[in-house]
């Protein structure tokens, strides 16, 4: 090997076997420059580079061994990560370097050592060490923060049967929370302007997270659990929040189990899909660009647009290309199986915090179709469960039934909820996109959902509402899964073929979704949301797309939908400056409530006939109503102009006052107010003129319906 002086020389050439012991034979000839010096590196199958300086080198031969484990002082190039026994096992190669200040092309001789067997050390007593909780004082409804370092450190953090610790919380009200505790590398990001670059910043740690939800003091202790029987139970000092009692989670209603509500206030969710970045489906058939994937700023920028919009929720994917946290070793920065992408997790949180900052609700999809098909959208063959890829399942449909993916499943989900089961920024957990194109059977699904939504709803301090998800359209919803207990909500898609290829008219689909009888999805009592609609599932076009974000939030609202479908298309909506579809009706329910025993979605009559679709939601003394175009809602034709249009409300209504207002569905904005005294008997209004749609509120200032 000759020197590359005075540039750093680095030979590679060991490979990790047994022992973990970087072994080579150095042999240093007379005219090597003084200050030689040497240094072992090791690294990752991804480039991720860990080193140690060993000293210098005087002419002769030289043995070099360094044991790669967690008592070795490796520092990682760059961000100084905490180097550990989980940090060795994922460095498999490694070799030497050597520097100098001298220019020299100086020839040593480096040969190294087949690897040997380890020698046996001595057990490390538990301990859990640089104990450190957040500073600040605490305060129900705000994250409160403890770390700490385990010792010995656990050679793989996210496999509970090597060490699992938890903090244990009695509330002042005496009930207990038990919080999983979860392995955080502290992450420092970078706008590059082409992505976002994010590296290791730190010593990793141990890391559990509390939102108080009670004024008082909470007693603490952290109870951890060692593989081999080591065990630490260490009481903490106790904490002491002051604020009013906080409950700021959506929660699916007690009262009226259709809706949700955050605190005992309706909401209404609204927003589009934002599954990833970008989308290439976009691109192939609405010809939008394909947005530069800078991680969190991508989404600061989306979810910042759609809060001055007036939306308030979208739909985030956990997918292999997004925000994933385990995936194949074939791709970086996954480090595997079993094993968590600190990256992202650290984008999801920065994404989080941006969504609790702007008052927007996250539908957090866990696990997307593609991970466990070989046929639609397939991704099998890259999922690190396949046998193909050195994982334990011949098939996907084994996700579903097979131990060890399940036990897979439960480490991963004690981390998700450990690491943002706090945030009241998600809206709930959708174990699966378009669960029916995946390879389990209908029966092995329906049994894994039942097992599965309970486990969430059993570790998640924040008791998110769970959910999954149905391609196509309410149809293929599985009414044995939409009626379990741990199934808050369900979730469906809302795509057609066009009307004049004998398609839906979107408000019709979305009306018949809940509605027909037996079958609409209003039997289950839960609240139901559309997260994917847009023309087909190839889109539309631009006319048709157009006219159904417009209309589609309008047709669910008077259907009686638990919050907007979530548009598909977001890259159209961005980069033709389409937000303003959500302001309209943000400003309509400022104030709204659509629950009550009483509420529900009626047809309407109009002198229109079949050329408008007029439909309302209606509770005792209040109506909100939607009139359509028929022509323009189902291909963006919107020539003609609606004029005279009368809406029967009833043939006996009971006298008293009546107020009426109609509204530009667009703006958010009132054409026409007016409040009258009803004789009684039937009650007919007259729309003013409008193309293309219409909406109105009719009320009684007195306590009686209309």
């Amino acid at each position: 090997m000759t020197l590359a002086a005075p540039l750093s020389t680095v030979v590679p050439g060991w490979t990790r076997g047994p022992d973990a012991v970087v072994r080579a034979v150095v042999v240093v000839p007379a005219d090597a420059p003084a200050d030689l010096g040497v240094g072992v590196f090791v690294r990752d199958r991804h480039g991720r580079w860990f080193q140690r300086t060993v000293g210098g080198l005087a002419p002769g031969r030289h043995e070099v061994a360094v044991a790669v484990g967690a008592g070795d002082p490796l520092i990682a190039e760059p961000g100084g990560a905490r180097w550990s026994d989980s940090e060795a096992a994922r460095c498999d190669r490694g070799g030497l370097f050597f520097w100098t200040a001298t220019a020299s092309r100086a020839r040593l001789s480096v040969h190294f050592a087949p690897a040997q067997r380890a020698t046996p050390t001595h057990p490390v007593p538990p301990r859990l060490l640089d104990l450190d909780s957040d500073p600040r004082p605490a305060a129900t409804g705000a994250r409160w923060r403890v770390a700490f370092t385990p010792s010995p450190w656990p050679a793989n953090p996210q496999q509970s049967e090597d060490f699992r610790a938890d903090l244990v919380v009695v509330q002042p009200d005496g009930a207990v929370l038990r919080l999983p505790a979860f392995q955080d590398q502290p992450m420092r990001g970078r706008d590059r302007g082409d992505r976002e670059e994010v590296v290791a910043a730190g010593p990793a740690r141990f890391q559990a997270r509390f939102r108080p939800r009670l004024a008082g003091t909470h007693r603490l202790r952290l109870e951890a659990r060692w593989a081999g029987g080591g065990v630490v139970n260490a009481d903490l000092p106790p904490l002491t929040a002051t604020g009013p009692a906080w409950d700021g989670y959506v929660r699916v209603d007690r009262d009226d189990p259709r809706f949700f509500s955050v605190g005992g206030r309706f909401v209404w969710p609204l927003g589009p899909n934002l599954r990833s970045v970008w989308d290439l489906r976009s691109q192939e058939r609405l010809g939008t660009t394909l947005t530069v994937d800078r991680g969190s700023l991508a989404y600061r920028a989306y979810l910042e647009r759609l809060a001055a919009a007036g939306g308030d929720a979208v739909e985030i994917w956990m997918s292999s290309w997004n925000l994933g946290l385990e995936w194949t070793a074939a791709w970086a920065p996954y480090p595997g199986l079993g094993r968590v992408n600190h990256a992202n997790a650290w984008r999801l949180d920065r994404v989080l915090d941006d969504c609790e900052r702007l008052g927007i609700r996250v539908n957090l999809v866990l696990n997307n179709h593609g991970q466990g098909s070989e046929k639609t959208d397939h991704e099998w063959e890259f999922n690190p469960w396949n046998a193909a890829n050195g994982g334990p399942l011949a098939q996907p449909g084994l996700l579903f039934t097979d131990p060890r993916a399940l036990a897979g499943q439960e480490r991963l989900r004690r981390y998700i909820v450990g690491r943002y089961g706090d945030s009241p920024a998600i809206l709930g957990w959708k174990l699966w996109s378009e669960v029916n194109l995946t390879a389990g059977t209908r029966e092995d699904i329906r049994a894994w959902h039942d097992q599965a939504a309970a486990r969430w709803r059993e570790v998640d301090q924040g008791r998110h509402p769970v959910t999954t998800h149905w391609s196509g359209d309410w149809r293929n919803a599985d009414p044995v899964i939409c009626a379990l207990a741990g199934v808050g909500y369900i979730c469906i898609d809302a795509y057609h073929a066009p009307v004049a290829d004998k398609g839906w008219l979107l408000a019709d689909l979305l009306h018949g979704g809940l509605h027909t009888q037996p079958r609409g999805l209003a039997r289950f009592a839960k609240p139901v949301l559309v997260t994917e609609f847009g023309g087909n599932w190839d889109a539309a076009p631009v006319p048709q797309l157009d006219a159904e974000h417009r209309s589609g939030p309008w047709a669910a609202l008077v259907s009686g939908y638990a919050g907007a479908p979530m548009l598909w298309w977001f890259e159209w909506i961005d980069q033709q400056e389409r937000w303003s579809a959500y302001t309209g009706i943000a400003r309509y329910l400022r104030g709204e409530d659509l629950r009550g025993g009483r509420a529900a979605s009626q047809m309407m009559a109009t002198s229109a006939g079949d050329g408008l679709w007029a439909a309302c939601w209606s509770r005792p003394g209040r109506r909100l109503g939607y009139l359509l175009d028929r022509d323009w809602g189902g291909s963006g034709d919107d020539a003609r102009i609606w004029d005279g249009i009368t809406v029967d409300h009833g043939a006996e209504v009971p006298p008293g006052p009546v107020g009426l207002e109609w509204w530009d569905p667009d703006r958010g904005a009132i054409l026409e107010r007016r409040v009258w005294k009803h004789p009684g008997g039937a009650l007919t209004v007259t729309a003013p003129p409008f193309r293309r749609h219409l909406a109105f509120k009719l009320w009684r200032p007195e306590p009686h319906a209309p």
